[in-house]
């Protein structure tokens, strides 16, 4: 296995890739599907990467994919974004699913990306993959958590 092969394919990438993907998708499948796409895509262009840290190279290129699949959802279909889900099992563990798929869904796309990365990844990590200052990414996941726990209805205001 080449370097790249071994850095491309470590536990921690994966993870983050994982972690991101669901952020993105809200589905288990798409977010399977969106990784492995990152992975073809990567090793296509493994004479592109230049560099010591993978990680923010293969993130880029999930983030294209995602914005790329976005793209061509939405020339094909009409419909309404906005629309809730319907809820067959009404146990609280689907209302909670449900909920906090829709509270994710209200958090920015920066925010829920630190809140993915954040999952495996240190915050210094994080800052040099989205090319932040830690500081700022400290603030800006604290405001996430807060919206998220707001939305969720953990506390008023």
């Amino acid at each position: 296995m080449s370097n790249f092969e071994s850095m491309l394919f470590a536990d921690s990438l994966k993870m983050s890739l994982i972690n991101l993907a669901m952020s993105k998708t809200f589905n288990k499948f798409d977010s399977e599907d969106l990784v492995q796409q990152t992975y073809l895509k990567a090793l296509e262009r493994q004479e592109q990467f230049k560099g010591d840290n993978i990680a923010p190279w293969v993130i880029t290129i999930l983030k294209n994919l995602f914005i790329d699949s976005t793209r061509k959802k939405k020339e094909h279909l009409l419909g309404d974004d906005n629309a809730e889900i319907p809820v067959n099992d009404e146990s609280s563990t689907a209302l909670l699913e449900r909920d906090g798929d829709k509270c994710l869904k209200g958090l920015s796309e920066k925010e829920r990306e630190i809140i993915a990365l954040k999952q495996i990844n240190s915050y210094d990590e994080i800052a040099v993959i989205l090319e932040i200052k830690p500081g700022t990414l400290r603030q800006t996941l604290s405001r996430a958590k807060e919206k998220f726990m707001q939305c969720m209805g953990f506390f008023d205001e």
